[in-house]
């Protein structure tokens, strides 16, 4: 079982002071799951008993990668320790983890815990033993702010093409690595629109820029199918986009097929193929590791939106993180909370979640905005009521706008959003006719 220990806490919000059990050791050996709630500063968060604030504790902690050889240690400098204490204080986390650890799997490294100065430092540490060093998360954060840059600009014909001359050498395959799986992973959250925002952007970027990309072959594609079209592409950056666009067929059967033809083949051959074997686990490697570090990057500004105390202030400060990835992140994090009815944890999660859509909705156009507000209003008193406040905001092109929107919604099978949308344009070509006496075609 994890060693504990007993923290005295004082709310900050209301001056109560309650007892919490923290974890002070976190053995990755043993309990794996431990380690994405430490790295999305999810470990250790309590709620206050009297008014329900959240917070994080800042707590001594010991983590211990046994595949790794990795041991750190983290003392809160608020903790104000001197050294015979920190030492003592070290000595007994370290017994800690020892006393659940087989004597025979004791090794060295135990004796001597690597202190990280904060919290953050011991994630980096983490990290960078994973191999995501901070060049190549600096690097995909980059990738983002420049994919986020574009969406916003996508229909802005004049900033797009400013964009794209800016930013030429950076269109590389990890680029397109990183825009497809955001594509993907709009469309698995319910985000088509951002997910044909994105889809739209490849195809307009690989037509400006000549770029020849392959499309994903079927999830039931052969392996020996990928082997022969990865062994026939002569350039490097074709076999590239192979991985990139392909990198789910990329699996243990695969690599399985590619080493029994290299047993099979002859002397020249089999070279030919250990080379390229070589050459496709490092992409992989590559790919893998950039996705980590993305994902990394978006946890930890989800953590530090979802502890903190305001939320939307948090995320208008660093609204450039806000991407498809990270919007995909928060509603699987959501399903998990509700699914193992985290009440808190939920009702934190929705917080974040409003103010996500609040300042998605002030880069709508105005006419866009007023719909998601129609569509959130108490029908038929609210959104009758919403038009005519805001009568001067919208047009006779808008009623048509709510129409083609409907058809829209029914064909992705969402008839109830279908109906309301009809509704609304029903109650505006109402006001529309009152006013000019004309009557709109239906």
């Amino acid at each position: 079982m994890t060693p504990t220990l007993p923290i005295q806490i004082t709310c900050p919000k209301c001056g109560a002071r309650y007892a919490a059990q923290v974890l002070s050791v976190v053995d990755v050996g043993q309990e794996p799951q431990l380690k994405p709630l430490l790295l999305r500063g999810a470990l250790n968060t309590v709620l206050c008993p009297q008014c329900g604030t959240p917070g994080r504790v800042s707590a001594p902690l010991l983590y211990h990668d046994p595949q790794k050889e990795l041991l750190l240690v983290y003392l809160p400098p608020e903790l104000n320790l001197p050294m015979a204490e920190r030492e003592k204080l070290t000595g007994n986390l370290v017994s800690a983890l020892m006393s659940t650890v087989p004597t025979e799997q004791r090794k060295g490294y135990f004796l001597n815990p690597r202190p990280a100065l904060t919290m953050q430092s011991l994630v980096d540490e983490i990290l960078e033993a994973d191999g995501i060093t901070k060049e190549m998360r600096a690097e995909q954060r980059a990738r983002s702010q420049l994919l986020q840059d574009m969406v916003r600009v996508l229909d802005d014909e004049a900033q797009l093409t400013a964009l794209i001359e800016q930013n030429k050498a950076r269109f590389d395959y990890p680029f397109f690595a990183t825009l497809t799986a955001a594509a993907e992973g709009s469309a698995a959250s319910g985000q088509e629109q951002l997910a044909e925002r994105l889809l739209k952007l490849r195809e307009l970027l690989t037509a400006r820029l000549s770029i020849t990309l392959p499309e994903p072959l079927p999830d039931d594609t052969p392996p020996e199918t990928l082997i022969d079209r990865l062994a026939s592409a002569k350039e490097k950056e074709a076999r590239w986009a192979y991985v990139v666009y392909n990198r789910p067929l990329l699996d243990y059967a695969f690599f399985g097929a590619l080493t029994n033809r290299i047993e099979k083949a002859g002397a020249e051959e089999a070279q030919r193929l250990r080379e390229l074997r070589a050459e496709l686990l490092e992409m992989t490697e590559q790919l893998d590791k950039e996705a980590m570090a993305m994902q990394e990057a978006k946890i930890r500004l989800l953590q530090d939106a979802v502890n903190g105390q305001d939320p939307e202030q948090i995320l208008r400060e660093r609204k450039g993180e806000i991407d498809p990835l990270f919007l995909t992140i928060l509603a699987a994090t959501m399903r998990s909370a509700q699914q193992e009815k985290r009440t808190e944890e939920v009702e934190r999660l929705r917080a974040v979640n409003s103010a996500v859509v609040k300042l998605m909705q002030e880069d709508l156009p105005p006419e866009l905005r007023l719909i998601n507000e129609l569509l959130g209003a108490e029908y038929p008193q609210g959104t009758e009521k919403l038009l005519r406040d805001r009568r001067a905001d919208w047009s006779r092109e808008f009623v048509n706008l709510l129409n083609a929107l409907a058809a829209d919604l029914e064909a992705q099978k969402r008839p109830e959003i279908a109906q309301r949308m009809r509704e609304i344009r029903a109650q505006a070509e109402a006001i529309v006719s009152s006013a000019d006496g004309s009557v709109l075609a239906p």
